[in-house]
């Protein structure tokens, strides 16, 4: 060996020391460590033109990316090998599972049943480059006519297109994109700043100008991340430990190698968000808000070791820093100084805040980022609290000034003491001086644990007043709303697994605990546009479930996993009993009930979506005790079963097994009863539920013959339309613990079994069949493994399928039924909801509804006096005014122009009388952003009999003329004749 290779094999072993602790001080997962360990490749797909970031020269990848993969390599000691293509091969080669991740993907909701993210490494302004001659450019609406182009598959395409008077392709690469816009092929292209200014340099295109920052529905920037197959998170984490490992310097280091100075205004590594020229200047002459910090409202905002801490400390920070805002936090005050200080404005911000009528009067509020269950905390000497009467009969101790004392002082009945905070309510339970108080449960339990209170055990009890979820929002000081809209951008612009990884660290309590649960902003809007959600629950079920006592106690297993579930993710039930499932399922399609808590395995039904198991389950027959063993329904076929009446199994049964012969029994005693007198041959029902019929019912002349279908797990079922109420109850689902799931079936499905005298008879049947079928099993059972595992994947390949265009074909009804200003339903739905209504009517001689149509007066001063762009604006106000004060059951839509419609089901017209004025109220109080007041005129119609869609919508409309002719502002109906409904047979009552 050469002295030279001497000296350089002598300056690795040094080195390498060096490198090994740069990644091993990293504190890697057992699952991580083993990517890193077997040191094989993880393939990464880059882009081959997107300057400077990923692109190829002289055969090399090379750029911020490609450096960037070379410095999380020696952070973490993976092996990161790119692969080059297309963009849009890239995003299907990672759908496709045919590469690990990609690089320089931007996040998108709909891209998450694909894709984990990492959090940006990047962002770029998105930009309209346009030609010289294109003039000026202000927003969308001068692209209006235009021929525009972007890059395929890009993030914001999707939003893009429900523009209907832009004329959008897409081409392969930025250099492709670039070239049809400096040839005149586009009017404009949308694409990223560094790219767009790379190949218009590099080509020379000199008709080429950026025109202005491109904002669509707050998305504006391209933010540049890893996107990882979702079957393999130890890639995601790794990557992201990787990142989050660089220190400034580096990033520094490897910004100022690939974008210099050239972009450094526009271009940032850190998120933030595209403000108004307004808000930036609000941000410039305001740098610091004032924030309020609680002493002990633990996990969420708390003073500790002299430093505002928790959830709700950390949100907000996070949101100063999207939008360039600095944080003063303000300690040391009870909540009700606090409620004093933002009406005066001596704070701007309050955390953790409940909106309420008399709160919105002196502050404005976000949209909420957290939905969290209330419980109903008493000392464990003291009886369970089941009702509104037992909560009244105890003395309360509250915070004053919580949402929940405010609530409860003004309802009457209640005694309420007042407490500083949380954590004195608590103890004032603890010590015997109060003996009940109400709060959020995981604040709650986190006080008690960390302060040893002793002898206070909670609750949450379904339906008892005041242990309502809280929909925890921001509050801003009524003389800064423009500060409201500055939060509110920078909320919008948080990813889900951001809000997600800040709420993991205060409430996950580590990364093991299967309890978590995070609910999306959309999950969030859905639950606060509901009262509760309506859960049908059957009826004498045990050990499932059954209502007692008038409806008021819910019990059995489902009930008790329905509490855990509704504490972990904030949900408010209301109880619907039914007799059995297909009555639920009755209520169900007919929008009375939300959820069925008990529906049959591969229900197939378009207007029904099924959850993920709640519990697993086998489906049984009961016989007399001389049957020999039923080993599968092939052996049924001649005789006679009993069913529960309605029940999920006689539906599935006669859905997948048509051939049975079944007789429905109303009663379980009963269908036992007949079993055992030969009247059927057998019963078919869950294990858990006969078992527990022969235990309770002493049915010792019944045995359990057979396991039919050993996989029929309990089920829940919504509306398909419900997609965002299914994702809940998912993520509610999967939110309970192995040993919660334990504690409850083990006290409600272990049933005693009876002991019966042996059967020798069957004994030796069963011995003779065993030896026979031995030798068979023993040879088949390798080949029927690999057949059942290829059917297993075929089947969940086809589900899947199945599943995309189910959601695409939702998604296309939802467009095709909503109008695309105001959100509301369009005409083409109206129009079937009114098909129903009739159908209804028709069949039913005491239901009858009302339309209720609504013009806003003057509308076209509006526009002539403040522009099309303030009257659009107005339409949307006036839409969520319908929304706000209308019922839950009434149908809204847009009728055209400034022209609305409600149908109102069941609805006589007096009531649909009192709703309309109800409805003048609410908008003569609003007032409309930089347009005031105005006011509107309702013209209300009922619906007799012989009225045809036409008619109904004629009378209602000769209302409307007689209310505007009569002064505007006002409502005017219109009763029908006792002939069929003409133009000529009406009369006028105002």
């Amino acid at each position: 060996m050469t002295a030279i290779a001497r000296a350089f094999s002598f300056i690795l072993l040094l080195l390498l020391p060096l490198v090994q602790t740069a990644w091993a001080s990293l504190s890697l997962s057992p699952e991580e460590q083993a990517l890193v360990d077997g040191h094989q490749p993880i393939h990464v797909a880059v882009m081959y033109d997107f300057v400077p970031f990923s692109y190829v020269e002289g055969g090399t990848h090379k750029g911020f990316v490609a450096d960037l993969l070379r410095l999380i390599e020696t952070k973490t000691g993976a092996k990161l090998r790119a692969r080059v293509g297309e963009w849009s091969d890239n995003l299907e080669d990672l759908r496709q599972k045919q590469v690990d991740a990609i690089a320089d993907v931007s996040f998108k909701p709909e891209r998450t049943s694909f894709i984990l993210y990492t959090t940006p490494y990047f962002e770029i302004p998105t930009v309209v480059f346009t030609d010289k001659r294109f003039g000026g450019y202000q927003g969308l609406a001068d692209l209006s006519g235009k021929h525009v182009g972007v890059l395929r598959n890009i993030f914001y395409i999707r939003e893009l297109r429900k523009r209907r008077d832009i004329r959008i392709s897409e081409y392969d690469d930025y250099e492709s994109l670039t070239r049809a816009l400096a040839f005149g092929e586009i009017d404009a292209a949308i694409q990223n700043l560094t790219s767009g200014y790379h190949y218009a340099t590099q080509n020379a295109y000199t008709n080429i100008k950026m025109a202005a920052e491109f904002q669509l529905d707050n998305v504006g920037r391209e933010d540049l991340r890893f996107g990882v197959r979702t079957d393999k998170p130890a890639i995601q984490s790794l990557l992201q430990k990787g990142l989050d490992s660089i220190t400034e310097s580096e990033w520094s280091e490897l910004t100022n190698r690939w974008v210099g100075t050239r972009y450094s205004e526009l271009v940032d590594r850190r998120q933030t968000v595209a403000l108004s020229t307004l808000e930036r200047e609000f941000v410039r002459q305001n740098p610091v808000i004032r924030v309020h910090n609680e002493d002990n409202f633990e996990p969420f905002s708390f003073y500790e070791d002299g430093q505002p801490v928790g959830h709700s400390v950390d949100f907000i920070r996070m949101l100063a820093q999207r939008v360039g805002l600095e944080v003063e936090f303000v300690s040391g005050h009870s909540w009700n100084d606090y409620l004093e200080m933002i009406r005066s404005g001596q704070i701007d911000v309050m955390t953790n805040i409940v909106q309420s009528p008399d709160r919105a009067r002196h502050m404005h509020f976000t949209t909420p980022y957290l939905r969290l269950a209330q419980g109903i905390f008493r000392r464990q000497d003291s009886a369970p609290i089941t009702s509104v009467q037992g909560l009244k009969s105890r003395r309360l101790v509250l915070p004053e000034g919580f949402y929940t004392y405010e609530q409860l002082t003004q309802t009457e009945g209640f005694r309420v003491e007042p407490a500083k905070d949380s954590l004195e309510a608590l103890m004032r339970v603890s010590t015997g001086n109060d003996e009940v108080t109400i709060e959020v449960m995981r604040v709650a339990e986190h006080l008690l644990q960390k302060y040893g209170i002793p002898g206070v055990v909670g609750s949450a009890p379904p339906q008892v007043i005041a242990s309502e979820p809280l929909s925890l929002r921001l509050a801003i000081t009524q003389n800064k709303p423009i500060l409201r809209q500055i939060l509110q951008k920078a909320m919008d612009s948080l990813t889900e697994q951001e809000k997600r990884q800040v709420l993991q660290k205060w409430t996950g309590k580590g990364a093991q605990a299967s309890n978590f649960i995070h609910l999306t902003g959309q999950e969030l809007g859905w639950m606060e546009s509901r009262a509760a959600i309506r859960l049908c629950s059957t009826r004498q079920q045990l050990p499932y479930e059954d209502l007692v006592n008038s409806n008021d106690k819910h019990i059995g297993v489902f009930a008790e996993l329905l509490d855990v579930m509704r504490h972990n993710a904030g949900l408010s039930v209301r109880l619907v009993g039914v007799d059995n499932f297909r009555e639920a399922l009755g209520l169900l399609k007919r929008g009375e009930c939300d959820l069925i808590s008990r529906t049959p395995p591969g229900f197939e039904d378009p207007d029904i979506s099924l959850s993920q198991p709640l519990l697993d389950g086998t489906l049984v027959i009961a016989t007399d005790l001389d049957e020999v063993y039923v080993r599968s329904f092939s052996q049924l076929q001649p005789h006679t079963l009993a069913v529960m009446e309605g029940s999920h199994v006689q539906l599935y049964l006669e859905r997948n097994y048509p051939e049975l012969i079944l007789k429905p029994y109303s009663d379980m005693d009963a269908a036992m009863s007949a079993v055992a007198a030969g009247q059927v041959f057998g019963l078919v029902d869950t294990l858990p539920v006969i078992s527990r019929a022969i235990v309770t019912s002493h049915h010792s002349d019944i045995k359990i013959s057979g396991e039919l279908e050993p996989d029929y797990p309990a089920l829940l079922a919504t509306r398909s339309d419900e997609t965002l109420l299914l994702q809940i109850v998912n993520k509610a689902i999967q939110s309970i613990e192995a040993e919660q799931f334990e504690t409850v079936t083990n006290r409600w499905m272990q049933v005693p079994i009876l002991a019966q005298p042996p059967d020798y008879r069957l004994i030796t049947q069963a011995a003779l069949a065993t030896l026979f079928f031995v030798a068979l099993i023993l040879l088949w059972n390798r080949k029927l493994a690999q057949l059942n595992a290829r059917i297993h994947e075929s089947r969940n390949q086809l589900m899947t399928a199945h599943e995309e265009l189910k959601i695409k074909n939702r998604m296309l009804e939802q467009l095709s039924t909503t109008d695309r200003l105001t959100r509301l339903k369009n005409r083409l739905y109206l129009e079937r909801a009114f098909e129903q209504q009739l159908l209804q009517a028709e069949q039913c001689s005491t239901y009858t509804f009302s339309l209720l149509l609504i013009d806003i007066d003057h509308f076209k001063r509006i526009n002539d006096s403040f522009g099309h762009d303030q009257g659009d604006a107005v339409l949307t106000d006036f839409a969520a005014i319908l929304k706000g004060n209308s019922r839950e059951r009434d149908i809204i839509a847009r009728w055209g122009g400034e022209e609305f419609i409600l149908i109102c089901p069941n609805t006589e017209l007096n009531a649909a009388t009192h709703l309309a004025e109800h409805l003048l109220q609410a908008i003569r109080r609003h007032q409309f952003a930089g347009i005031g007041y105005c006011s509107a005129s309702i013209g209300v119609a009922t619906w007799a009999a012989g009225d045809t869609y036409k008619s109904l919508c004629r009378r209602a409309d000769q209302a409307l003329y007689h209310a505007k002719h009569s002064g505007r502002d006002q409502v005017s109906q219109q009763r029908p004749t006792t002939s069929k409904p003409s133009p000529t047979t009406t009369t006028m009552l105002e």
